[in-house]
């Protein structure tokens, strides 16, 4: 049962959703002028239960209370389209109180797609609470992406593209041995017009990682693939290449990885109703202590609109995680996660949700062997 002192925000997070209810229907709050300036609002509340909040053997269970409340901006007038989101998380647990967060998020999209030249710049700012299952620990880290994507055609067959990456992550528990992480990277694709849906592609990525204990890992990925209508039905954008990561620093050992890497991300329509979407991916990733990891998963989604009101979801996943280096112990990691969900869509500015989510981590590591079951529901208005 809830204490008193808890009462009043749990009353007031009920009533934040239950005004973004009875706001008057409009396609957005705000017209500025027209369709080019559009001012939305939006909020939600959230009541979850997971029993494994820490992604650890024997962790414990908590029950959280989410209240949710942004703004977005949309400006469609002259040669730069403009999206804006700022909003703001405030995450309340019944028991472990020492994890409750408020978590501001904030993004900016500049789109140019009009000219020869297009592409998109995108800056975010957000602070993160999560159950990491690679340190077995809740982690809470101020984010700092940003992002910046360019297509040039050469002729009628072939275009080229940059896209240009950064990442600051800093951990905000220091006690918790978590190390800051930067990540830069640059990739260069060229593509070939093969049909007026297919593309093909080859391109070079470079991945620049440093963290705070003086450690650095260089990534180098060679890769073809093809982008569009892949077959029939089935359109996405596969690659597969060629990884080679080099670790190296005063505070970590030298070392040499290699191996083969691959992307996909396939969407399969299979009826009006029913629609699939398929990911796989395996890459060399650095997580919160600093190690390399080699990571390879797969996942399917299915999507299934029985009315215009009602939609069912669920999804799968599989993966494997060997962590490398001769400070991980030789420890991998292998996977499996499987979700179901409803949605209400009540009308154009109403939604309700609710989910369920299992995930089993095995390990060589006993401490890092777990399972977990997560259940979830989502109040959410926008106008």
């Amino acid at each position: 049962m809830a204490s008193f002192s808890r009462l009043p925000r749990i009353a007031a997070t009920a009533g934040l959703a239950a005004w973004l209810t009875i706001i008057p229907s409009a396609q957005a709050l705000l017209n500025i002028d027209g369709t080019r300036n559009q001012l939305f609002v939006f909020g939600g509340v959230t009541f979850g239960y997971n029993s494994n909040i820490f992604a650890q053997a024997n962790g414990s269970g908590d029950s959280t209370l989410t209240a949710e409340v942004g703004a977005e901006l949309k400006r469609r007038a002259g040669l730069i389209a403009v999206n804006s989101v700022a909003k703001i998380d405030f995450v309340r647990y019944s028991k472990f109180t020492d994890q409750n967060s408020i978590n501001p998020n904030f993004s900016l999209e500049l789109n140019k797609t009009s000219g020869r030249t297009t592409g998109a710049f995108t800056l975010k700012a957000y602070r993160e609470t999560r159950s990491d299952s690679a340190v077995n620990l809740r982690t809470s880290s101020w984010n700092f992406p940003l992002g910046l994507n360019v297509k040039y055609p050469i002729n009628d067959k072939f275009y080229v593209t940059s896209n240009t990456g950064y990442l600051r992550r800093t951990y905000s528990d220091a006690s918790l041995a978590l190390v800051n992480y930067s990540d830069y990277s640059e990739a260069v694709d060229f593509y070939y017009t093969y049909t007026s849906k297919l593309d093909l592609l080859a391109g070079y990525r470079l991945r620049v990682s440093r963290t705070s204990i003086d450690g650095r890992a260089n990534d180098h990925w060679f890769s073809v693939g093809a982008t569009g209508g892949l077959f029939s039905k089935l359109s996405g954008t596969v690659r597969f290449g060629y990884q080679l990561r080099n670790v190296s620093g005063p505070s970590v050992p030298n070392d040499h990885f290699n191996n083969f890497s691959a992307s996909a991300s396939l969407n399969w329509p299979f009826t009006r109703k029913l629609n699939f979407a398929f990911q796989a991916s395996r890459d060399f990733n650095t997580i919160a202590t600093g190690a390399s990891v080699d990571s390879t998963s797969l996942a399917a989604r299915a999507q299934y609109a029985y009315s215009r009101k009602f939609e069912l979801n669920g999804g799968v996943s599989v993966g494997r995680n060997q962590f490398l280096g001769l400070s991980s112990g030789n420890r991998v990691d292998t996977f499996f996660s499987w979700d179901a969900g409803l949605i209400y869509r009540m009308n154009e500015h109403l939604q309700i949700a609710g989910s369920y989510t299992y995930f089993h981590n095995w390990s060589s590591l006993s401490f890092s062997d777990f399972q977990s079951h997560g259940f979830s529901l989502d109040i959410s208005s926008r106008y």
